[in-house]
């Protein structure tokens, strides 16, 4: 199954009505009635299933931050590799211009090489909005290992890869170094505690562990699927402790989880199954299972939604946003 083109989820919003508000909330990152900026990516949610949930009433947070604002469908760039439409999202530049044209180049050696924060050719808008006198919090954007100075706290998408699993970002990226992940490097160890951390941050359960009715084949390059939910709980607990920490002026923070249960439960809606090769078509049971764990898994990533957003005010900015959707086919 492929990404389908065409696809981007847009929410935005003046925070009013889906904040819980700050009592300290003072003069904002922009001044002159525009406070605070919090921008969350959801990887690879498809906007067709959000809407359907949101209709439905089983995702409040990106119902409520639609109501307040506005949502709608962008238009992405092909081919659709999340690094290169994500980098585009944060420099405001076509890939030929920012050059993250992919997850890797082809190097000196005639190898592959992962493309790293110094082959970003144009300024991100942690680096605009820092060397403006603003603070910023990032987590887990692509490529910004090795982690750039910023005034603030920079998580560098390499953490969770190295700190969580020991696995390298990308399978054989031998050649990628082994310098500090967060920026300043002393948050490294501050960071390591909220790894230990297992408190569930909702009360959505797990929908990817324990059920026997899910497809066995579930992973992707190699990691376990169901350590998505942790690892996004791992990524919100970490985006909470830098706005607690520093109330940064701009906060983004990536979820990746909603993009890799994709790849392998897209197949179980209603879609033909002969668009899919035998090996990993779903048969009914597998259809039920893979339906009802990728729709909580997208309640879950609501839930991560509205926590990141409890702090922010009617001034604020909050923009929730996707890559790409999903569909067979293409």
């Amino acid at each position: 199954m492929r990404p389908t083109s065409l696809l981007l989820l847009l929410a935005l919003l003046a925070a009013s009505g889906c904040g819980g508000g700050h009592e300290d909330a003072g003069a904002g990152a922009t001044g002159d009635g525009v406070g605070r900026v919090l921008l969350v990516g959801l990887d690879g949610a498809a906007p067709e299933l959000v809407d359907r949930l949101i209709a439905e009433e089983q995702l409040p947070h990106l119902a409520a931050i639609a109501r307040a604002g506005a949502s709608g469908r962008l238009r992405s760039i092909a081919p659709l590799y999340s690094p290169r439409i994500w980098n585009t999202i944060a420099t405001g530049k076509l890939p030929e211009r920012h050059g993250i044209l992919g997850f890797a180049y082809t190097n000196g050696r005639g190898g592959q090489s992962l493309y790293l924060s110094h082959h970003r050719k144009a300024h991100a808008l942690w680096n605009i909005v820092s060397r403006a006198g603003k603070k910023v919090g990032v987590v887990n954007l692509w490529n910004t290992y090795p982690p750039a100075r910023v005034n603030g706290v920079m998580v560098s998408d390499h953490l969770l890869a190295r700190a969580v699993s020991g696995r390298r970002a990308i399978t054989g990226a031998a050649d990628v170094p082994n310098g500090p992940l967060t920026y300043p490097a002393e948050w490294e160890a501050r960071i390591a505690a909220l790894l230990e951390d297992d408190t569930p941050l909702t009360d959505i359960a797990n929908p990817l562990a324990d059920d026997p009715e899910l497809p066995a084949h579930l992973s992707v390059l190699g990691e376990r699927l169901p350590d998505a939910f942790a690892e996004d709980a791992k990524l919100a607990r970490i985006a909470l402790e830098i706005e607690a920490a520093i109330r940064p002026d701009l906060l983004m923070v990536l979820l990746p989880g909603v993009d890799r249960v994709s790849h392998m439960l897209w197949g179980s809606l209603v879609e033909d199954q002969s668009l899919y090769p035998e090996a990993i078509r779903f048969d009914a049971g597998e259809r039920r299972a893979g339906r009802r764990a990728l729709e909580t898994y997208y309640r879950y990533a609501d839930a991560l939604v509205g926590l990141l957003v409890e702090r922010y005010d009617d001034d604020d900015l909050v923009v929730v946003l996707s890559d790409h959707g999903f569909e067979a086919g293409l």
